[in-house]
């Protein structure tokens, strides 16, 4: 059985230039302006700084665009913090390494094989806060 690496987790590498990689931002599901999301819907407030588990990097939509409510905060991992591994509790700035995905790899190395190096803007669905 093949192990499990970091796409597991949704692990992604930064958009060269985008600062605000992984933040609502820089999705192209944010609708600026409205503080809106498409996939969350006309009855959610999504402000530039929020993050969840569906962002996909790209320009967003203009004012005014529909949105529909596809997917609830909670199905989408809605969260209002700064997500990348810059900011996580697991990364190790010293070597760039996410220190969860060691772990795992020890613990259970029948299960992961996951490559311990990451970009510092990089980002993944097990991020922590380090204020947390």
């Amino acid at each position: 059985m093949p192990k499990l690496g970091a796409e597991a987790f949704l692990y992604l590498s930064p958009e060269p230039n985008t600062p605000e990689f992984a933040q609502c931002a820089t999705c192209r599901d944010w609708v600026t302006g409205d503080n809106r999301c498409v996939i969350h819907g006309p009855h959610v407030n999504v402000t530039g700084t929020m993050s969840c588990g569906l962002y996909v990097w790209g320009p967003p939509q203009p004012e005014e665009t529909k949105t529909i409510a596809i997917v609830t905060t909670t199905e989408s991992g809605l969260v209002d913090r700064e997500v990348r591994c810059e900011n996580c509790i697991h990364f190790d700035e010293t070597d760039y390494e996410c220190n969860f995905f060691d772990m795992l790899n020890s613990v259970s190395s029948e299960l992961f094989d996951i490559d311990v190096n990451v970009e510092p803007k990089g980002c993944c669905n097990a991020q922590q806060s380090r204020e947390t």
